[in-house]
């Protein structure tokens, strides 16, 4: 009999002990652990570019999470009760604006959490309209944008400084006492990005060609803008819900093969069959260029960078233009 009892104790203890790991398992796995340090300012990103640059600004005086999952795309991304909860106990939320995160100000009103700072990093940056000069191919097609403003600020490394003072204000204005630290840090940072953006105006100027050919969505329009160059698109937006049109479809063919262009590109994440069926009809080699809205889960891991992702963008540029 007291076999049985005894038998019967450790039954329930083991589905205590069953019931109290599901619990656990129930919190989202990008929760902080219990002995992270509560002293840090907790800062939660929701996509890459601000996640990298709000390390760079805070470095140890900040534990900074990634609110987009490594791996996930961006544009259909919708936040579920763990992320709430996750920035709901933040102390500063960073986030790109309404027309990339639409569902952020929705959100965010709904947070009981006075001492959260809310931080658009997109403050004093005018957005290019996503109208441009593709709309009539686009409506042709029967497209629509996702975006009535393009939102990738950030392929844009001079105004991923603006990004920066952004974020650095926010730094200073949570902690006044390290001011110094977030300004000097933010300094530093954007003279690398300055070096960028003067790396890449060199081998636009040093190109023979101007021209870059996109074989999936098209998120590069500040990038295009900056420095000056051409393209050819086969999504001619955000949105590649849709094939794109023979005639489209045609129309990049046949400019490669005119133009003997040695190179289309690719989103990370997205190397789809319209990208193999034009390597496959022209001979053309196809290389990635990252929009840097998220990176995978290896990458993360590693500590991959934001420029580290942009040089291997330049350098891959190169071979297109050449």
């Amino acid at each position: 009999m007291q076999k049985t009892n005894l038998i019967r104790v450790i039954k329930f203890i083991s589905a205590m002990l069953i019931i109290a790991s599901m619990l656990t398992g129930c919190s989202p796995m990008w929760n902080p652990s219990d002995n992270k340090d509560n002293s840090k300012i907790k800062v939660v990103a929701s996509l890459f570019p601000q996640y990298d640059f709000a390390k760079q600004i805070a470095k140890d005086k900040a534990e900074v999470t990634l609110l987009l999952p490594p791996g996930t795309e961006s544009h259909t991304f919708d936040p579920g009760p763990g992320d709430i909860i996750k920035i709901s106990d933040s102390d500063m939320f960073l986030y790109t604006g309404k027309h990339m995160e639409p569902w952020a100000d929705r959100l965010i009103s709904g947070i009981d959490n006075k001492n959260l700072k809310v931080v658009d990093v997109s403050a004093q940056i005018g957005l290019l309209n996503s109208n441009h000069e593709h709309d009539e191919a686009e409506e042709a097609n029967g497209e629509e944008h996702d975006h009535e403003y393009d939102p990738h600020i950030w392929l844009d490394p001079i105004l991923a400084c603006q990004m920066v003072d952004n974020i650095a204000s926010a730094f200073c204005e949570k902690d006044p006492a390290n001011a110094n630290f977030y300004n000097e840090n933010a300094t530093a940072y954007k003279k690398e990005l300055q070096l960028l953006d003067s790396d890449i105006s060199n081998a636009v100027k040093a190109s023979k060609r101007k021209t870059m050919v996109f074989a999936s969505r098209f998120s590069y329009l500040y990038f295009i803008n900056r420095y000056k160059l051409d393209y050819i698109a086969a999504f001619d937006g955000c949105s590649a819900e849709s094939e794109p049109s023979v005639k489209k479809m045609t129309e990049i063919i046949d400019f490669i093969k005119t133009n003997n262009i040695p190179v289309i590109y690719y989103e990370e994440f997205d190397l789809t069959k319209i990208a193999k069926s034009i390597c496959d009809s022209t001979g053309v080699k196809a290389l990635k260029f990252s929009t840097v809205h998220n990176v995978s889960k290896g990458e993360l891991e590693s500590g991959k960078t934001y420029l580290e992702i942009m040089r291997e963008n330049l350098e891959n540029l190169k071979q297109g233009l050449i």
